[in-house]
């Protein structure tokens, strides 16, 4: 493919981007809305905009590169099945759900155990049946991770260069991932700590996070994370194979590596719009956006750092997949519910742009982010 071709493919690739990562996700906010009106749970829409971003860097791979052998077909197929399934699910979840809010079972009571089952179990075992389309979209989930790894591992070294899938430095990698969830707990927990300092309240909070690490339901979450991350792997691979694979390279070429980064934090907070309108929040938007908007230039600036420093997507993917999946665990709730209608304070955003920026924004500043452009172009390939 000489000079002319590859900026032809690349820019269709782009409009393919855009097309299938924005405005069929802001397309969406239509049932979305509808299904939000009717009371009915909307996490099935919020996973199939999840992976849209890689939907659209498989697609573009699999139209624009038909001759290309080393493009790792099974896996890009997978990737692009799995979204239109999603898809789908998400529209049936709202326009063809025959139950109600108000139509569910609670399994503590089904299987005999008396009093409040949230008590019992430290867990909530109400399952609504309106959220049937979410459950059937997790095991689709699953089966699309098995057949990625399998799409993976069939593909040729050669075929998995080309697509920007090698498990480049993985030691440095591991090691990424182990300062990121600890500069994760550090920023999350910190404040608290040095909160229980200043009031004397300290002992309160040590016993109360002693409790929660007692609980068996957080052992058994930690243990879950090993088993879920390559069980869900094709949800997180969605985001970033998108975000830092595809679209980063094109920012930092285009706009410099710092500027790059920072523009491209920008754009994927816009992209959480639908969701940020539509789940995360009912009463305090517009702070949600601009919320959203820090923690995805600081977290994405981090996410950028850890990618250019190994080469490697799989780490930037398992971060993405701790970053979500630590909350539910810190916060003692052990269910994803905890991100739905959250209330945000204009002030509250001061102290997330501090810390943001001192955990992950200072990262900006390291040797990998100088100069003007340093990492392969995805859309070179």
């Amino acid at each position: 493919m000489d000079a002319q071709d590859t900026k032809s493919v690349n820019k269709k690739r782009l409009i393919l981007y855009v097309a299938i990562a924005y405005c069929v996700s802001f397309l969406m906010m239509i049932p979305m809305y509808i299904g939000k009106q009717k009371g009915l749970d909307l996490t099935q829409i919020v996973n199939a905009q999840m992976c849209s971003p890689a939907a659209a860097v498989a697609l573009g791979f699999l139209l624009f590169y038909k001759g290309e052998k080393r493009v790792p077909k099974m896996f890009m197929t997978v990737i692009v099945v799995n979204y239109v399934i999603q898809i789908v699910l998400g529209l049936l979840s709202v326009l063809a759900n025959p139950f109600g809010p108000e139509d569910s079972i609670d399994l503590a009571q089904v299987l005999g155990s008396s009093g409040d089952s949230a008590q019992i179990t430290g867990v909530q075992t109400a399952i609504q049946f309106s959220q049937i389309y979410f459950i059937i979209g997790q095991y689709v989930l699953i089966i699309a991770s098995v057949l990625l790894w399998i799409g993976y591992f069939a593909a040729r070294k050669e075929g998995r260069e080309f697509a920007g899938l090698s498990r480049n430095n993985e030691g440095k990698g591991l090691f990424l991932i182990f300062l990121f969830v600890v500069l994760y707990l550090v920023r999350n927990i910190g404040p608290l700590m040095l909160s229980g300092i200043v009031s004397g309240d300290l002992n309160v909070y040590l016993s109360e996070y002693a409790a929660l690490i007692q609980n068996r339901m957080f052992i058994l979450s930690v243990i879950s994370l090993f088993i879920n991350y390559p069980l869900t792997i094709i949800a997180f691979l969605g985001e970033e194979y998108g975000w830092r694979y595809f679209l980063q390279p094109i920012m930092q070429k285009k706009f410099g590596m710092k500027l790059g980064v920072i523009l491209l934090g920008l754009v994927w907070g816009l992209w959480h719009i639908p969701v940020d309108t539509m789940f995360y929040t009912e009463d305090s938007v517009p702070q949600m956006i601009v919320g959203q908007m820090i923690t995805c230039v600081f977290i994405g600036i981090f996410f950028g750092y850890a990618y250019l420093k190994t080469n490697n997507i799989w780490v930037p993917v398992a971060m993405h997949f701790l970053n979500n999946n630590l909350i539910p665990i810190i916060t003692g709730t052990f269910t994803a519910d905890v991100m739905q209608n959250q209330h945000v304070e204009w002030l509250y955003l001061v102290e997330v742009l501090v810390l943001d920026f001192i955990f992950f924004g200072l990262f900006i500043f390291a040797k990998e982010y100088r100069g003007r452009k340093k990492a392969k172009e995805a859309t070179d390939a």
